[in-house]
């Protein structure tokens, strides 16, 4: 019994001691914590746990001396969990239900619009849209656009202005809604701030409603140029809420992507760790420069993430937006960067002064 209980917590051990580079070190480990084990334990305790990851971990950096690497490790780990995140949750979004269509389309603009002629136009483009329509060529050169976003459905009366009180067309809109099944929130007063007083000038209502993993925004004014005295112009946006499983999936690609960062990042300092200068500072160089490039989207792409995730509305852009349009050339520089960096390192040799600790 003693023998089946070692040879379990032996196999759990050899698991958590995967966390540090291949070498002498796992195997001296592994004895060390098979002798100071009592002999009815099964599986390492939780303080072992976090002991083995961390150590591991770091022993994965190299360099045992330098706490530089560690912050560079940990920016790399920041960088490659919004990658991963972004992948994931962008093949996750391939899996959202479509946008209602026929009827169902129809029945949602006769309720915001009785009595109506009303168009539904959905946004060009799929799951995402672009205004400047550019083709996958002009993407792949130059990015997208600042106007990158979801798509969404817009709705609007044939003539776009509705006769009559837009105050009180929005409480009957609401009522019809609730009716449907919709969870209505409450209508703002929306217009023009005074500038002298503050106040806002009461010159239209808008409010959202959701259902189905759908979000309907109805908006009303009448100051838009050229609306008809007694009428008000109005339009609805149908836009998707983030599905449930997009949230985890976007999570787990966080947490796998860091990790190979990490891993990545180890390994680069290892291999150069014993290595001639030159590839020892093109890799750094190169890193530096990656990191300046990448790290202030990886982060403001994490804050929306968080943003997103907290949000009981509809996103408006991917969170990884910023990649493709304002950072487009830093990103594709920043990946050139790293690239350059890991070329460097795979081209150096192997730390032979290093004898414990072999490439993973």
């Amino acid at each position: 019994m003693r023998r089946d209980h070692s040879q379990q917590l032996g196999a759990r051990y050899r698991v958590l001691l995967r966390a540090y580079p291949k070498g002498r070190r796992r195997e001296e480990l592994l004895d060390t914590l098979l002798e100071g084990a009592p002999a009815d334990r099964r599986r390492p305790s939780g303080r072992e746990v976090v002991n083995l990851l961390r150590h591991g971990l770091r022993a994965r950096l190299g360099r045992p001396g330098s706490k530089g690497v560690v912050a560079v490790a940990v920016l790399v780990a920041l960088i490659g969990g919004f990658a991963g995140a972004a992948g994931t949750a962008r093949v996750a979004w391939e899996l959202a239900p479509e946008y209602p269509s026929g009827a169902a389309l129809d029945a949602i603009a006769a309720t915001v619009f009785p009595g109506v002629r009303a168009n539904a136009e959905p946004d060009r483009g799929g799951l995402f849209t672009d205004v400047s329509e550019r083709g996958t060529a002009d993407v792949l050169l130059w990015g997208h656009t600042e106007d990158f976003g979801f798509s969404g459905v817009t709705i609007y009366p044939d003539k776009w202005f509705i006769p009559g009180d837009y105050r009180l067309w929005t409480v009957e809109a609401q009522e019809r809604l609730v009716k449907e099944g919709w969870q209505v929130g409450d209508a703002e007063i929306t217009g023009p701030t005074w500038t002298a007083t503050g106040e806002i000038d009461d010159t239209g209502r808008t409010f959202s409603a959701t259902r189905d993993g759908l979000a309907i925004k109805v908006e009303s004014m009448t100051d838009v140029v050229d609306t008809p005295a007694g009428s008000f112009y109005v339009t609805a946006r149908l836009d998707r809420l983030v599905p449930g499983f997009v949230g985890p999936a976007g999570a787990l690609g966080l947490v796998a992507g860091a990790l190979i960062g990490w891993l990545v990042a180890g390994w680069a300092s290892r291999r150069t760790e014993f290595a001639r200068a030159a590839p020892r500072a093109v890799t750094l160089l190169s890193s530096v420069v990656a990191l300046v490039l990448l790290l202030p989207q990886a982060l403001v792409g994490l804050a929306a993430l968080i943003s997103e995730m907290l949000s009981n509305g509809p996103p408006i852009r991917p969170f990884w937006s910023l990649s493709l349009t304002y950072g487009y050339g830093c990103t594709l520089a920043g990946i050139v960067a790293f690239a350059v960096a890991l070329l460097a390192a795979v081209l150096a040799r192997h730390p032979a002064e290093d004898p414990t600790a072999e490439t993973p």
